[in-house]
C-alpha cells in the first residue's frame, strides 16, 4: 500500500505524472496545423504528409492542485512541506479540494502519413505508443496525512484510486465530403496493450474509537505487465509489488482492443463553421497476472497515535505517512476485477469564425467521460495565418483544471513542415536548483525539475514531419 499511496501523493504534490491520446486541442482551429484530424476525423490536413518518430510528440500534464498546495514559502528562500509543523491546518486544507486528481498522457507517433486520393478524399495512418495515468483522492486523505488524531477522529478515504495504461495504437482514418457545405470523417483503432493497472477503494472508512483504529474498506486492484508476487494471506501492497524490477524491455503485449472516432464538419455560412466529434469510443480487454481485493470491517491497534510532526527531508516526511497509512489496509488474491476496460472517450463540439483569409477565432467544449476520472473545459482561440508557411495560434481555457493559456507556432517550408505548441496554468515558475531552495529533489530522488508554482497544467506538442503534393481541398472556410 505505501508505494501506490506514496507515488499517487507524490504525483498530486507536485502535479507531475486522460487516458486516450493527448490532443493538443490549442490547434483544433489552426489550418496549417497537420493534425487536427486526431481531435476531429472529418478534418484534414490541406497537403500530404509523412513522417517517422517525430510527426506528433506530445507530453500533457492536468491537475487541480499544484506546487503552491503542498510548499510553503519560510521567507529566507526556502519553502516548508505541507506536513511541517509551521503550516496550519486550515491554511493547507483550504486548498483542498473534495475530489482531487490529476492526470498525465504521453504520445509519440512512431510512423505517421496523411494523403489525398480523388474526389477529395483524405486518408491517415499512424503507430503510435500511449502510455497515461490518472490519480484521484478525495479531501479526506489529505486531512489525515496532515491532521491525523489532532482534529477530528473519523476519515472516509472512499474514492481514492490510480490508474495506468499503455498501449500501441494503430489508427487508419478517412475525411470525405458528404455535400458541398459537410464533411463526415471516421477513424478505426487497433489497440495493443502493453501495461495496465487500476487500484480503486469503493469504501474506505477509517474511525478512532478509544486506542483502537475501526477499519472498513472495500477495494480491488488488478494489474498486467506490472511485476508482482501474490503471496498467501493478505499483505500490504508494497509487499506485492515491486516496482525496482520494471523492465520495459520484457513486457509483452498483454491486451487487445479497438475503439473509433466520429466527425462532421459543417460550414454553415461563407464565414461560420460549425464542428463536432467523439473519440476513443471502444474497449481494451487486457489479460490480468494480478488480481487482488480488500474488504470488511475490522480493528487495528498497532498505533496509538498518527505522527504528524513534519520533520526532516520532505522525503521522510511523507513516508512517515504512508507507513502510518500502509497498516490500515491489506490485499489478498481474488478472482474478481474485470479483464475488460472502456476506453475513455472525448467530446469535441466547436465553432469558428473566420472574416478574412488571415484571421479566425474559435470557441471549442471538451468533456472527457472517464467516470471520477472525467473533466471538462471550454477553450477560446485565436488563430493568425497570413501566409501558407506561417501560422500563430493563442488561446484561453478554463474547466475542471482551472485556468489555462497556450499558443502554438506552425512553420512550413517548401518540404517540410514544423509544429510547436505549449500549454501553462501560470507563467510562475518554481525551480528546484542545485542550491536547495525550493527542495522538491527530495520528493524526487535528487532529480531536478522546472514546473509551474500554482496548478499544473502543462501540454507540450512538438512536430516534423515531410510535405508533399498540391492543396487539394483548403479547410479555411
Amino acid at each position: 500500500m505505501k508505494k501506490t499511496f506514496t507515488i499517487a501523493i507524490s504525483l498530486l504534490s507536485v502535479s507531475l505524472g486522460a487516458f486516450a491520446q493527448s490532443n493538443f486541442r490549442a490547434g483544433y482551429f489552426m489550418d496549417g496545423y497537420l493534425y487536427n484530424h486526431t481531435m476531429n476525423p472529418a478534418f484534414y490536413a490541406n497537403k500530404g504528409y509523412v513522417s517517422v518518430g517525430v510527426g506528433n510528440i506530445s507530453l500533457n500534464t492536468q491537475s487541480n492542485l499544484g506546487v503552491s498546495t503542498f510548499l510553503y514559502p519560510t521567507g529566507n528562500g526556502k519553502s516548508e512541506f505541507f506536513l511541517s509543523d509551521n503550516v496550519s491546518s486550515s491554511s493547507f486544507l483550504k486548498k483542498i479540494h473534495a475530489n482531487n486528481f490529476e492526470n498525465v498522457s504521453l504520445g509519440a507517433d512512431l510512423v505517421s502519413f496523411g494523403f489525398w486520393t480523388k474526389r477529395n478524399h483524405f486518408h491517415s495512418f499512424s503507430a503510435s505508443v500511449q502510455v497515461m495515468e490518472s490519480v484521484s483522492a478525495p479531501y479526506d486523505v489529505f486531512r489525515f496525512l496532515k491532521e491525523g488524531t489532532t482534529n477530528g477522529t473519523g476519515y472516509d478515504l472512499s474514492g481514492f484510486g490510480g490508474r495506468m495504461r499503455g498501449y500501441v495504437q494503430l489508427a487508419y482514418g478517412m475525411s470525405v465530403p458528404l455535400t458541398d457545405n459537410i464533411r463526415v470523417g471516421g477513424k478505426v483503432k487497433t489497440l495493443v496493450g502493453l501495461v495496465y493497472m487500476d487500484a480503486r477503494f469503493n469504501k474506505f472508512d477509517v474511525n478512532l474509537s478509544g486506542e483502537r483504529w475501526n477499519v472498513s474498506t472495500d477495494g480491488i486492484l488488478t494489474a498486467s505487465n506490472v511485476p508482482a508476487t501474490q503471496k498467501g494471506g493478505s499483505v500490504p501492497i508494497s509487499d506485492v509489488f515491486n516496482f525496482d524490477n520494471f523492465d520495459v524491455e520484457s513486457m509483452r503485449p498483454s491486451g487487445f482492443g479497438m475503439a473509433v472516432d466520429l466527425g462532421v464538419k459543417w460550414d454553415v455560412l461563407p464565414w461560420l463553421e460549425v464542428s463536432g466529434s467523439i473519440v476513443d469510443l471502444g474497449f481494451l480487454g487486457w489479460k490480468l497476472d494480478t488480481r487482488m481485493a480488500t474488504g470488511g470491517s475490522w480493528e487495528y491497534t498497532g498505533f496509538d497515535n498518527i505522527e504528524v510532526t513534519g520533520e526532516g527531508s520532505y522525503q521522510d516526511q511523507l513516508d512517515r505517512k504512508m507507513e502510518e497509512l500502509d497498516q490500515l489496509v491489506e490485499f489478498h488474491k481474488s478472482d474478481s476485477g474485470s479483464p475488460m476496460t472502456f476506453m475513455p472517450a472525448t467530446i469535441y463540439a466547436g465553432a469558428k469564425a473566420k472574416p478574412n483569409s488571415w484571421f479566425s477565432a474559435g470557441l471549442l467544449g471538451t468533456a472527457r467521460l472517464e467516470g471520477k476520472y472525467s473533466w471538462a473545459e471550454i477553450r477560446a482561440s485565436a488563430n493568425l495565418e497570413p501566409t501558407h508557411w506561417f501560422g500563430f495560434s493563442a488561446s484561453a481555457a478554463y474547466g475542471s483544471f482551472g485556468p489555462k493559456i497556450s499558443t502554438a507556432l506552425n512553420l512550413r517550408a517548401p518540404v517540410v513542415a514544423l509544429f510547436f505548441g505549449g500549454e501553462l496554468s501560470s507563467f510562475n515558475f518554481v525551480s528546484t536548483n542545485p542550491d536547495g531552495s525550493n527542495k522538491m529533489k527530495d520528493i524526487f530522488n535528487g532529480d531536478s525539475f522546472i514546473v509551474p508554482r500554482g496548478r499544473l497544467n502543462m501540454n507540450l506538442v512538438f512536430g516534423l514531419n515531410f510535405v508533399f503534393g498540391k492543396p487539394t481541398v483548403k479547410r479555411s472556410i
